[in-house]
């Protein structure tokens, strides 16, 4: 048997991550392999998908509007972290930014006093504390319009949801920011005290592995509940879980790299002198946000994996197969009505016929846009569910295809000739002949 060239075993390969991978579904495999096959779907759709949504560019915006609010949200994190009294680990966690430039660290920590003196003091005591306020939430405005980009979320937040979402934020995010800085300066002074208490080198080993985890845990921590937070839909614990792991390990492992980097960058010094800091710090934030929207991207793609399946099949589906795959939709729809049970969802229909999900939810907003079934919600839930629009005796075949077939705008100005002139109204002639035939056929009865 003649062996495979290299060329026929990358080509192999990337049919199956582009297209048989998608054909692959969880029922069909066993626990070990499901766990890879979702973890390689994960990685392939996160990566394709930074690239789709241009990513790089949206952390380009961010980073203007960071550099905007970055005094008066260090203003904020100093306020908070003088009242958990930890204002010294605040610094320090300042000073690592600005490490390769301890010079220019003054500077920034005097526009930041000034900024607070501003704030709570004076005449416009009002004024300053609104106006750091609205800076730092403008910043939130922005990611969470990006966040929402992500997960094609259309609608924001109204103003009051804005406001309490974002001031839980500006709470949650400094307090685990000093607990992160904090946990740096304990990590030394007790692996020394475990290593000489302990003489077992290996629990020395393990005291000082766990040690060094805290700070990572705290980045997880933070990234979970911001996948969770700041989307303006609904986000699984587990899929913002996964996702705020993998951004946290990034994040803290880049930060690390800079920090201890920034050290060797002297050649930035004797170009820029005491202007060095700027484009480290610019780069700092862009390629933070870079991670951060990563993140969010691995997030939403975690939670919405099965939106992917038999993509290539769905995007080329034949009219008459998505026309039986409508029916069986809507029938469902009206027997659960019928029966008096629970309404639909577009998950529980996907999975008891094995559709693929983008396709169900691509027939159930055309069946809700023809005003034949309608949207409802479960008492207590955020689950979308699906109930007829009109008496389901009502129903029939000619209905359904006459709403199919009318949906959307037909008055184009067509120039056509002399020969053409009849084609429309044969046309109509023939669907009318064929809807007559099937008026007494009702969707509940096939």
């Amino acid at each position: 048997m003649k062996s495979k060239s290299l060329k026929d075993n990358v080509l192999s390969i990337w049919h199956f991550l582009t297209i048989d991978i998608w054909r692959v579904t969880e029922n069909e495999l066993t626990k070990s392999k499901r766990v890879s096959i979702l973890l390689l779907k994960k990685l392939i759709l996160s990566f394709r998908g930074f690239f789709e949504d241009n990513l790089m560019m949206k952390a380009a915006g961010l980073t203007y509007y960071t550099l905007l609010a970055i005094v008066p949200t260090l203003a904020l994190i100093i306020a908070i972290g003088k009242g958990f009294g930890v204002q010294n680990s605040i610094e320090k966690f300042v000073l690592g930014l600005f490490s390769s430039n301890q010079d220019v660290l003054p500077y920034v920590m005097n526009f930041v006093s000034n900024y607070l003196e501003q704030a709570h003091g004076g005449l416009f005591v009002g004024i300053g504390i609104a106006l750091l306020l609205w800076s730092v939430m403008s910043m939130f405005r922005q990611i969470e319009n990006n966040f929402n980009n992500v997960w094609n979320v259309q609608k924001s937040r109204s103003i009051i949801r804005q406001f309490t979402t974002y001031f839980s934020l500006m709470l949650l995010v400094p307090v685990l920011i000093v607990i992160a800085t904090s946990l740096s300066n304990m990590i030394d002074p007790y692996i020394e005290y475990m290593t000489q208490k302990t003489e077992n080198h290996f629990l020395s080993g393990l005291y000082k592995i766990l040690i060094t985890l805290l700070p990572f845990f705290v980045y997880w921590l933070l990234f979970t509940f911001v996948f969770i937070i700041i989307p303006n839909t609904k986000v699984k614990f587990i899929h913002a879980l996964f996702a705020g792991i993998v951004t946290g390990t990034l994040f803290q492992t880049f930060q690390y790299l800079y920090i201890n980097g920034q050290i060797n960058l002297t050649k930035y010094n004797a170009v820029y002198g005491s202007f060095a800091f700027l484009p480290l710090l610019l780069f700092w934030l862009q390629i933070s946000w870079v991670i951060v929207l990563y993140g969010a991207k691995l997030s939403y793609v975690s939670q919405n994996i099965a939106f992917h399946n038999f993509e290539k099949e769905t995007k080329n589906i034949s009219r008459r197969y998505k026309d039986y795959t409508t029916i069986i939709v809507l029938k469902e729809i009206i027997l659960r009505f019928n029966d008096n049970e629970l309404p639909v969802s577009d998950q529980d229909i996907a999975n008891k016929y094995n559709i693929p999900i983008k396709l169900t939810q691509d027939i159930l907003w055309l069946l809700t846009e023809a005003g034949i079934v309608r949207e409802t919600y479960i008492e207590q839930s955020n689950i979308k569910t699906y109930v007829p629009a009109l008496d389901t005796h009502k129903i029939t075949l000619a209905l359904l295809i006459k709403r199919i077939e009318t949906l959307g705008n037909e008055n184009f100005k067509l120039k056509v000739d002399e020969s053409s002139n009849g084609i429309w109204e044969k046309l109509i002639e023939i669907q009318k002949d064929y809807s007559e035939s099937l008026n007494s056929v009702l969707i509940k009865d096939l």
